[in-house]
């Protein structure tokens, strides 16, 4: 089993959460809802992928608020074992600009999560930073 180091961002705007839909042809999830999240650059800190990705992903400039501690998500099916730390970010704005790596966006209430197919683990994201 493959080993990847990522962040995830719960993004949020006042009291709503974004989550963003991954392309068809992505080779991690196609067509499945998550956070926005990437992998960790060597020698790059995971507060500054975090929002380096949420930047390239949406063109929000974002801040973080709160940290979750890092934890491990096994795909067996994949062959992946992903290690994650998410953090908490807030934006001022909703005005989302999508890159290549998503085709959809929605600003939701975090209860709303459970009405789209996701990648594994969103609710793990949340309860690491005591959001569920």
């Amino acid at each position: 089993m493959k080993t990847y180091f990522v962040v995830t961002a719960v993004v949020k705007h006042k009291d709503k959460v974004l989550i963003l839909k991954k392309s068809k042809d992505d080779w991690n999830y196609p067509n499945r809802w998550s956070f926005c999240s990437g992998y960790v650059q060597e020698f790059e800190a995971a507060e500054d992928t975090v929002l380096r990705e949420i930047k390239e992903e949406t063109g929000l400039k974002a801040k973080i608020t709160g940290k979750g501690r890092m934890f491990q998500k096994d795909d067996r099916i994949k062959g992946k074992r992903w290690i994650i730390t998410v953090f908490l970010c807030e934006v001022e704005s909703q005005n989302v600009r999508l890159d290549r790596e998503n085709v959809d966006f929605r600003w939701i209430g975090i209860n709303e999560l459970r009405k789209y197919p996701t990648v594994p683990g969103l609710k793990k994201d949340l309860k690491v930073l005591g959001l569920i």
